[in-house]
């Protein structure tokens, strides 16, 4: 069973993927090597502090629990992704290889317990290779191909769940509400000082837009409804992110608050 929420910050620790990207980066001869491997040896003394950080911006965060938990869980890899591809196509690719060697979200062994409980089918190939072509830098179109394998593979995973709309729509509204933590975490008086996590607050939001965007389209009526009025919602969200490498942001996170506010009650609406 997965565990009960606890909203206490997890004491965190370098994960296997760290030796795996080093190693491959290791092979490739880029500029790159440098960066990581002394990204990789210096993990213990900001790694370790900035994902402490980001566990603790996330602390007063309780998650739904059930289907929408599963959801919610299975969005923090996505948003992780989101983020690395992003950096990575916009030409920071050693910033892409940073930051999936120090971001907290993407642990696969950490969903393992939730795909086991909902009979979902793993996704760890996907994941590994995902990894693989980023960390060996791999071409725009064949870490744009991972991407979308491992998503169609977490979406895949997701319907296991067979959530219900309520559920769904819940998902989103905490994905959203991690989005907040996250900005308040790495942004202060307008200043981003914490950058991996305003680029965590972007992967969760840009996550429930897409699978907002993705209800919308929806065959199912009232499931179209409900993602045009989420989408309506986060309307204008996007100024919170002027971009992911950006220095300066909004002050405060008082915006996306309000969206998770009104796409709970979109969601009770659906109940």
């Amino acid at each position: 069973m997965p565990p009960e929420n606890d909203t206490s910050p997890r004491t965190v620790s370098p994960r296997k993927w760290a030796l795996v990207t080093a190693t491959s980066l290791a092979t490739i001869g880029s500029p790159a090597v440098t960066t990581l491997l002394t990204a990789s040896t210096a993990w213990a003394e900001t790694g370790a502090a900035a994902a402490e950080a980001g566990e603790a911006g996330e602390a007063g965060v309780i998650l739904a629990e059930g289907p929408t938990e599963f959801l919610t869980r299975l969005g923090y890899f996505e948003g992780t992704y989101r983020i690395i591809v992003t950096l990575y196509l916009s030409g920071n690719r050693d910033l892409a290889r940073e930051h999936m060697e120090l971001s907290h979200h993407a642990w696969y062994e950490d969903i393992e317990e939730y795909l086991e409980e909902y009979g979902a089918a793993g996704f760890e190939a996907e994941h590994q290779a995902f990894m693989d072509a980023v960390a060996s830098d791999g071409s725009d179109e064949d870490v744009q191909s991972a991407l979308d394998t491992v998503l169609t593979a977490l979406n895949a995973g997701g319907m296991a769940s067979q959530a219900s709309l309520f559920d769904q729509l819940m998902s989103i509204k905490d994905l959203v509400t991690l989005a907040t933590a996250e900005f308040e975490g790495g942004v202060s008086e307008g200043t981003v000082e914490a950058d991996i996590e305003f680029r965590d607050s972007w992967g969760f939001y840009e996550t429930a837009r897409q699978r907002a965007l993705a209800m919308s389209a929806s065959a199912d009526e009232a499931a179209a409804k409900a993602g045009a009025q989420v989408l309506e919602q986060m309307q204008g969200l996007e100024e919170y992110y002027p971009g992911l490498t950006a220095t300066e942001a909004p002050e405060n996170a008082s915006g996306l608050a309000v969206a998770a506010g009104w796409i709970e009650i979109i969601a009770l609406r659906n109940k």
